[in-house]
């Protein structure tokens, strides 16, 4: 009879289970490459991590594209965009041409909206207003439901030109300061330290990665591989929080393979992923994970040290 009981109450459980809604998920990123670089992989992540979880995630993309352009096209409605989107069950994404904002806003309710500054004004917070602010008013009146996210980008790779007189951690630390002060000081509620995880990257044996080094193909985008799936973990952990979901990045076991990337058509590639050992991909978790835990720090591992 206890054994019957134990058996019945393990089904009740399993019932229960199965009867829960799944998890739905609506994000949206307007941004430019670094988006692309940033949101690719994230929702295979979300569904290798959320077993049951239903993907909508869209990305509006302008090469390049600062704060105050997307500003000027809000005014001008004009369809300069073009819109990747994946959706649960297409198994790749897909690509859409001559896209306004507007449209790109009300293609769906979004639950989450992310919005990113150009990657080379992404060091100067003056650079942000007042087109983050006019962009976050309209947001609010048309997708009111929406919580406001914010992508922190990567710093550039040493040897890259427009770096400056700049080292990577400087431009980084910059970046880092103008995102508080986007989180701060406006309507955005979510922080996705994505540069953060790479420049923790860039002090591990992964800094060898790349065409350029640094983890970049050319100085600025990043490999295909590796560093988008550290960006991917750590913006995965972030956003699936809000829908009260806590993803443990380290658990992940997804590996990037040229073939991988093209059944699912990522966005924009930038180069092929490179071979990469199972010590790669550990530390690749590992830094996503140290920039979730400390998003306004680097963390930096003395050589056969774990954090």
């Amino acid at each position: 009879m206890k054994r019957l009981l134990t058996i019945l109450m393990a089904l009740a459980v399993t019932l229960t289970a199965l009867a829960a809604d799944p998890v739905r998920v609506r994000v949206l990123s307007i941004g430019n490459s670094f988006s692309r670089d940033a949101f690719s992989y994230v929702p295979f992540l979300m569904e290798e991590m959320v077993p049951g979880a239903e993907v909508e995630f869209g990305i509006l993309y302008i090469g390049g594209c600062s704060l105050e352009r997307h500003r000027r096209n809000l005014e001008s409605g004009e369809p300069a965009y073009e819109f990747d989107f994946y959706r649960t069950g297409q198994q790749h994404w897909t690509l859409e041409r001559q896209v306004s904002l507007q449209q790109g806003v009300e293609r769906l309710p979004w639950d989450i909206i992310i919005l990113q500054q150009q990657s080379a004004a992404s060091r100067y917070y003056e650079t942000y207003q007042p087109h983050l602010d006019i962009l976050l008013d309209y947001l609010r009146r048309a997708r009111p439901q929406a919580t406001f996210a914010w992508l922190m980008t990567q710093a550039y790779g040493t040897g890259y030109k427009p770096l400056g007189n700049m080292s990577m951690d400087e431009m980084w630390a910059r970046v880092n300061a103008a995102s508080q002060r986007a989180l701060d000081e406006t309507a955005i509620q979510l922080m996705i330290p994505a540069g953060t995880g790479i420049q923790n990257a860039r002090y591990t044996p992964l800094d060898r990665l790349g065409a350029a080094g640094h983890l970049v193909n050319d100085g600025f985008h990043l490999q295909e591989g590796i560093p988008p799936l550290i960006e991917g973990l750590t913006a995965t952990a972030v956003l699936m929080r809000h829908y009260g979901v806590e993803v443990d990045v380290e658990k992940s076991r997804l590996q990037i393979t040229p073939q991988w990337r093209r059944e699912r058509q990522t966005p924009q590639p930038n180069g092929e992923p490179e071979q990469a050992s199972d010590e790669d991909y550990r530390l690749a978790r590992q830094s996503a994970r140290w920039a979730l835990e400390s998003p306004w720090q680097l963390t930096v591992v003395e050589e056969g040290g774990d954090n």
